[in-house]
């Protein structure tokens, strides 16, 4: 298996910001000790969703004052971003659509307060994390409820819009798998049979040698190294989305040959 690593606009900035996601994403299942069920139906097709209420008002009050205290001061006293990122509106769909609410407190815990030598990150009280991510959902528009939201309670919440799961949205960093087209006569890549987005994590490579393959295609962007050995590979492509889904491409951060047959 060989990698090629390819140049992305604004690389250093998804290298970073994904990168402590991952982690995130690694530490959600050790963070809590069980999944929340619910067997009414939500936006997520079945699994709870933030539109159902996960999480109480008072307990939104009293992380509208910590986020105060702990957050605003690079995020906003609306959450619409300064010296760090907005945590609301269309920044927050682009970072956060199609994960959990377990995913954004296992993140922010992991990684913030931020302070240029890293020292304050995960320094706070697990109830304050927790509390302020409430304050993030109900500012999105999220409904409150009768239960309050809890370590264990945040796993599986899906993060998804009224109308239930949808497309990734433009500029999210995300993973396809797919076969490599040969190269066309203007020097574009195209991957064909591609899989539908979905958000970078840390699937394997055994993983995606054994998804199912689908009828998408997408045009690899600032691709600066030849593909031309693994034409007819199965690929896996980490990037960021050119349009909703991809519709216009991915610009390309990692391309990997996970097998040299493609079926």
């Amino acid at each position: 298996m060989r990698r090629v690593a390819l140049l992305t606009v604004a690389l250093g900035l998804v290298a970073s910001w994904m990168g402590a996601s991952v982690s995130a994403l690694r530490a959600e299942s050790a963070f809590s000790t069980s999944s929340l069920r619910r067997a009414e139906q939500s936006p997520a097709g079945g699994q709870p969703s933030v539109w159902d209420g996960v999480f109480t008002a008072d307990q939104a009050d009293r992380g509208r004052r910590l986020f105060s205290m702990n957050c605003a001061e690079c995020h906003g006293d609306n959450l619409e971003g300064g010296e760090g990122k907005a945590l609301s509106g269309t920044q927050f769909w682009t970072d956060w659509k199609e994960t959990t609410v377990g995913e954004l407190l296992t993140y922010i815990r992991a990684n913030m307060p931020f302070s240029e030598d890293g020292s304050l990150k995960g320094t706070l009280a697990t109830s304050t994390y927790v509390d302020i991510v409430t304050h993030i959902l109900q500012t999105n528009g999220f409904p409150a409820g009768m239960k309050e939201l809890t370590p264990d309670s945040s796993v599986g919440v899906r993060i998804v819009t009224q109308d239930g799961p949808g497309e990734l949205p433009n500029n999210a960093f995300a993973h396809v798998v797919g076969c490599l087209a040969p190269r066309g006569a203007d020097g574009s890549w195209t991957l064909v049979k591609g899989t539908r987005p979905r958000r970078a994590s840390t699937t394997s490579a055994s993983a995606d040698r054994d998804v199912p393959l689908s009828d998408r295609e997408y045009e690899l962007k600032f691709v600066l190294t030849s593909l031309t050995r693994f034409v007819g590979h199965r690929m896996a492509v980490t990037g960021l989305l050119l349009g909703t889904g991809g519709i216009n491409g991915l610009n390309v951060s990692t391309v990997e040959s996970v097998a040299n047959t493609c079926n």
